[in-house]
């Protein structure tokens, strides 16, 4: 936020975050590989079911339930953004190995926090090896860059892991997670826009069998 209006620092980013885990494919469920072919036979029989069993601790992790969302620098987000935290485990039980991806549903945001300042990340297996994934909330669908409608849309989704891009898990792996979200600080701009904004939203995680 800009420095040198001190005026700004008598406002508040007040955004309600409220991450919650959704019902997950994490059950275990019976399917088969059909490798239809024909080799000297007219008749196919289907190899038996392969069980898939993959579970996820994101159903009990703790939800972020924020009132406010203070400005931070983006270096920092790792120390000083709301998080939540949980797993994904491809049991031992499995016979196959899954793909899994990640996206916020049942997703409303007020019009002025459709900003590229209103940042996310995940963070997969933190530590020497980690993978992350970052973007933000811009989406010009709902609005542009420095308007301040609190105007609430609802009914929204953000793909935060595609299909196309979906995570492998191999038997008896686990992948740890870490999502994060904030407001990120420009001593440029005049982010005032950003205050008074509403945000709500259900982290889910999908898993599905690949061979």
């Amino acid at each position: 936020m800009k420095k040198v209006n001190k005026s700004l620092q008598r406002y508040t980013i007040i955004v309600f975050v409220f991450v919650i885990s959704l019902v997950v494919i994490g059950v275990s469920v019976s399917f088969s590989f059909f490798n239809i072919g024909v080799d000297g036979s007219s008749t196919f029989t289907p190899p038996p079911a392969s069980e898939f069993n993959v579970t996820t601790t994101l159903t009990n992790a703790t939800a972020i339930n924020a009132a406010q969302l203070a400005l931070i620098d983006g270096a920092n987000y790792r120390t000083e953004a709301e998080k939540v935290e949980f797993s994904v485990t491809n049991n031992s039980t499995s016979e196959v190995n899954a793909n899994y991806t990640i996206e916020l549903v049942e997703m409303s945001m007020t019009r002025n926090l459709s900003s590229k300042y209103f940042k996310w990340a995940l963070v997969i297996n933190p530590g020497a090896d980690e993978q992350v994934i970052t973007g933000d909330f811009l989406d010009t669908s709902i609005g542009t860059e420095g308007n301040n409608n609190t105007t609430e849309v609802t009914g929204l989704t953000k793909t935060l892991i595609s299909t196309e891009d979906a995570l492998p898990l191999n038997i008896g792996a686990t992948d740890n997670i870490e999502f994060y979200i904030w407001l990120e600080n420009d001593d440029i701009v005049d982010q005032l826009y950003l205050t008074n904004g509403d945000f709500s939203a259900k982290l889910s995680l999908n898993a599905f069998p690949v061979r």
